[in-house]
């Protein structure tokens, strides 16, 4: 379960979110909508223990219990800007973002190798970043805040400039975590993909709650 209450963030005296409070339980999919400036990027960078809220707090359950570990253990983000390290191949960028898991490289690259095959990255494992495509960019930012296995997912616009192949794909993923029970929260301006993947849904305007609750074809017209 992830419990969020009265989350208020305020940069140079503005207020960027005001009082955003809900509860996903186990294998909910949340999509948050608004348009920009809402606050959409502010909420899942405070929600990924990114940044830090002004007021409010956010507890994260594991198997029913409150989590007191790291949070970095059960969190993954994939965060909206591709951070990627371009000399290196798709391989070896997992690979060292999947280092802190394990000091045994197996168990990284098993890991590794799973996470590119899910998201249809094999036929370019070994290729170097610089020369793929803004769409496969993207894949590789997305299977490096997937390749820990984590509880809580974070995804920041996870579709921008990827073409309809990959955004099957990643909606397959979605899917995929969601029947492990996953935590699924994402911001994106496709309000398809997130009919597509989501059962839950934010509205966010001015940084306020506009609505929360399923995401059904009612509320469609809210967006």
């Amino acid at each position: 379960m992830l419990k969020v209450s009265h989350i208020c963030k305020t940069i140079e005296n503005k207020n960027i979110l005001s009082n955003i409070s809900f509860i996903l339980n186990d294998g909910d999919v949340l999509g948050i909508a608004g348009p920009n400036g809402a606050g959409k990027s502010t909420l899942i960078s405070i929600l990924s223990t990114i940044i830090k809220p002004t007021k409010g707090n956010i507890s994260y359950y594991v198997n029913g219990d409150l989590y007191k570990g790291e949070k970095k253990d059960i969190i993954g983000y994939v965060p909206q800007d591709i951070a990627l390290y371009e000399e290196l191949n798709i391989k070896d960028n997992l690979l060292l973002f999947g280092s802190t898991i394990s000091n045994d490289t197996r168990i990284v690259l098993n890991k590794a190798t799973n996470i590119a095959r899910a998201l249809g990255l094999m036929d370019e494992f070994k290729t170097r970043v610089s020369k793929l495509s803004g769409g496969t960019k993207r894949r590789v930012n997305i299977a490096i805040g997937l390749i820990r296995d984590p509880k809580f997912v974070f995804m920041d616009e996870p579709v921008v400039g990827v073409d309809y192949r990959a955004r099957r794909d990643i909606e397959y993923i979605i899917s995929n975590m969601r029947s492990q029970g996953k935590i699924i929260t994402i911001t994106s301006h496709l309000i398809e993909f997130l009919e597509n993947t989501c059962n839950k849904l934010l509205i966010l305007e001015n940084g306020k709650q506009k609505y929360f609750g399923d995401f059904d074809d009612e509320v469609k017209s809210k967006i």
